[in-house]
């Protein structure tokens, strides 16, 4: 059965006031998990109990590459400790783009993470965002280079739909290309008036674009221009265990009531698509 996790991004800033307090209320909202963006200063022994008393799943979290690199051990047994059974390494440093050496550093580094913790009951997982389609090596994009050269079994693919989309992908492509790769997948949402002219949003930070983008916004899942309906056969194709409710931003509106149209969406759509298998 697919489980779906809230992602802890979009409700950062109420998780370092009050993490627990977060989790109460993604569980009222009836989501099967979390995915994590770091502790907010918690053990994990306090936060697996906490999720324990009600019933969530630690899906996973995301740890920078300079922590997971040069602290393995320690990085694997927080995460054992929590009860994970994936956790996601972030892309290879900025200033490494661009150096085939570096990029063949971090490919050596993430692969041997990788190993490491397969062999102590965790998978290893690549989050893509846009800049990977932007970037190019050996006239491949970036994340192409990164999972071609990454041994699958040392390193799975969380593909985000959204940022696919965003960077002017087509979402279908990567998951045929990667389908027995794919055990977690993004299902992030977006609206922009022509979603061929979207252009760079890493400079808006917490705003909606202007004209100059296209007007883009984040938008829950089933509110955006992903038509995520006509991609449910290439995902349920991938067999994974987790989708995530996934949008980074909210905006004025309720973060919490995003993730609720979000939940339903998906559920929504899953139940259709078992019934009509």
């Amino acid at each position: 059965m697919i489980q779906i996790a809230a992602p802890l991004f979009i409700l950062r800033h109420d998780c370092r006031e009050d993490l627990f307090s977060v989790l109460d209320r993604l569980h009222d909202l009836g989501f099967d998990g979390v995915e994590f963006l770091g502790f907010f200063g918690h053990e994990p022994a306090a936060i697996r109990d906490h999720l324990r008393s009600l019933s969530l799943t630690a899906l996973g979290n995301h740890v920078p590459f300079d922590l997971f690199s040069s602290q393995t051990d320690s990085v694997i047994r927080d995460h054992l400790i929590l009860g994970c059974r994936y956790v996601t390494v972030s892309g290879p440093p900025k200033e490494w783009i661009g150096q085939p050496e570096k990029l063949e550093q971090y490919i050596r580094e993430i692969t041997r993470i990788g190993r490491e913790c397969r062999q102590q009951g965790l998978r290893l997982l690549y989050h893509n965002h846009a800049d990977e389609l932007y970037h190019h090596q050996d006239s491949m994009n970036l994340l192409d280079f990164i999972l071609a050269r990454t041994p699958s079994d040392s390193m799975a693919f969380e593909p985000d739909l959204g940022w696919l989309g965003i960077a002017g992908e087509n979402p279908e492509k990567w998951l045929d290309q990667y389908q027995d790769r794919c055990p977690v997948i993004h299902l992030k949402d977006y609206y922009a008036r022509d979603p061929h002219r979207i252009g760079d949003i890493s400079r808006l930070g917490d705003n909606r674009g202007g004209s100059e983008n296209s007007f883009f916004e984040f938008r829950p899942t089933g509110y955006g221009v992903v038509n995520t309906p006509a991609l449910m056969r290439k995902i349920i194709n991938c067999q994974p265990d987790w989708l995530v409710a996934d949008h980074d931003l909210a905006y004025e509106r309720d973060p919490y009531q995003d993730l609720r149209l979000s939940l339903n969406y998906m559920r929504d759509l899953l139940s259709v698509h078992v019934v009509r298998s």
